[in-house]
């Protein structure tokens, strides 16, 4: 496993973000020397990550977030990326950028459109060493982007004369949760989510897909919590208040590793948000 972070050397707010989701105030002017600290400290936190600088990156402001420069496919005899079709026209500046950092894996490029929009990691959690996959559509990805991606999947693995991955699409139904690695935590085949990202119905079809024991809900107004990485026996998440820490620590069994992430919340994204995994 190869994580993957940018350098946040240059990481601002533009008014063009605006809308982009619930977290963005475009008046904030973000203090670039606390998110270089911030940044700085997710990455020691790690047992191991590749880190990027891009330059020039004023013009790609968001690309900090690399959860969703691609999406790994799992169980192929080479390493593939699955590259983003971006919903905004800001994000869809870096695929040259993404392109040169992926330049040693093959890459195939997402047939999205503007109503159809798939970004990367964020909008899916791979479980079972990739025979099953969970996808979460409804603030940036749609239905569609799932229906084209789960053909994608079918002619992919054929080629490798594998076994495509069974998918489950679920609607998010909140827009704090605008991509699924906001509400959604796996971990060992199982996962935690959020209660108010997902309907009754939604989470009753993810219990029956990965098995009812399988499947944690936490309600709390913590909206970036579950947006953390578990990597080995640690949990790394943001700044966690005493009880959710717990709560936390008792269902993963996981050593509770808090980062600052607050810089990069004002953007929307945290722990998650801002790695890439690639297999």
């Amino acid at each position: 496993m190869i994580r993957i972070c940018i350098k946040p050397t240059t990481f601002t707010l533009t008014s063009i973000q605006d809308d982009q989701n619930i977290y963005i105030d475009i008046d904030h002017r973000v203090n670039k020397k606390l998110a270089l600290k911030q940044h700085s400290e997710l990455v020691k936190a790690f047992q191991n990550v590749i880190l990027y600088t891009i330059n020039p990156v004023d013009s790609v402001p968001d690309i900090v977030f690399t959860a969703n420069a691609g999406l790994c496919l799992p169980r192929l005899k080479e390493t593939v990326i699955l590259l983003p079709y971006m919903k905004y026209p800001q994000r869809k500046d870096e695929l040259k950028y993404l392109k040169e950092i992926f330049s040693n894996y093959k890459t195939i490029p997402f047939p999205g459109t503007l109503s159809a929009p798939f970004e990367g990691q964020a909008e899916l959690k791979w479980f079972h060493g990739g025979m099953k996959a969970v996808g979460g559509y409804g603030h940036r990805s749609t239905k569609k982007s799932f229906d084209i991606l789960n053909t994608l999947f079918k002619k992919t693995y054929q080629e490798y004369n594998l076994t495509p991955p069974e998918l489950l699409v679920i609607p998010l139904k909140s827009n704090k949760y605008y991509h699924l690695d906001v509400a959604m935590l796996e971990f060992d085949n199982k996962c935690i989510v959020h209660k108010q990202a997902f309907s009754v119905d939604s989470i009753k079809k993810l219990k029956n897909f990965l098995g009812p024991s399988n499947v944690f809900i936490i309600d709390t107004n913590d909206s970036f919590c579950l947006n953390a990485v578990v990597d080995g026996d640690n949990l790394i998440t943001h700044k966690l208040d005493t009880r959710l820490k717990k709560e936390l620590e008792d269902i993963t069994g996981k050593h509770i590793k808090m980062v600052d992430t607050s810089e990069f919340e004002k953007s929307g994204g945290s722990v998650r948000c801002m790695t890439l995994d690639i297999t």
